[in-house]
């Protein structure tokens, strides 16, 4: 299992590795420890502190977002300006893990999800949604967490309190209202096939037809 350390190195050196070439206005972290803890903050290059040292974890630099752990030890997506851009999901104790570009973000106990430029790219309105493979997240409007022992978490509160919640395993599940498939351009498909020779065959709640490729994009529309 990856530590949040670890999780939050990942996602921001693959957001550094995005920019472009050259680019030089970005500011770089460094580390203060006369509060008797080690801090980062951020600097410009020429070395004038732009954002000063509070954070308990952050990246190495800091382009359009960094995610950073604040006083709190809460995961924080902040910009050059110091204002929080977005809340990560949490998953395995840190920061979502970013798959195919994209790394879902809470809003309003809502998921969404959002590019490593802090881009809010699909509205968050979704109880539940799993990362994206081949330009598919499959999501859920409604229902709840169910664990590893039937249980939901309301359930494993009242008989044993949090301390019944660690490390326990869950799938999503309970009375959603909506169940289905999104792209990543936050078209949502009732049905899909599996991927054959990069492709795929999708259905919308109103019985649009569509063929998708393997990045989820629709690149035929069927006749009714």
């Amino acid at each position: 299992m990856k530590t949040a350390f670890t999780l939050i190195l990942i996602l921001l050196s693959i957001a550094t590795f995005g920019q472009k070439k050259g680019n030089k206005d970005y500011l770089i972290s460094y580390v203060d420890s006369t509060s008797g803890k080690e801090l980062i903050g951020y600097k410009s290059l020429n070395g004038k502190i732009v954002i000063k040292a509070k954070y308990q974890n952050g990246s190495d630099t800091l382009h359009k977002m960094a995610i950073v752990q604040n006083s709190e030890f809460e995961f924080i997506g902040i910009d050059k300006n110091d204002l929080v851009i977005l809340k990560p999901y949490i998953y395995d104790n840190g920061p979502d893990y970013v798959e195919e570009g994209l790394f879902r973000f809470v809003e309003n106990d809502k998921l969404g999800f959002a590019n490593l430029d802090g881009q809010k790219i699909i509205k968050a309105k979704y109880d539940f949604a799993t990362p994206f493979s081949n330009g598919i997240s499959e999501f859920a409007i409604g229902g709840e967490k169910i664990y590893e022992n039937g249980k939901t978490r309301n359930e494993i509160l009242k008989e044993s309190g949090y301390e019944g919640l660690i490390d326990k395993h869950w799938t999503w599940g309970g009375n959603s209202t909506e169940n289905g498939y999104l792209n990543q351009y936050g078209q949502e498909f009732e049905t899909i096939t599996e991927l054959k020779n990069n492709k795929r065959e999708a259905w919308t709640k109103d019985k649009k037809h569509y063929l998708l490729n393997k990045k989820g994009q629709i690149i035929k529309t069927y006749p009714k």
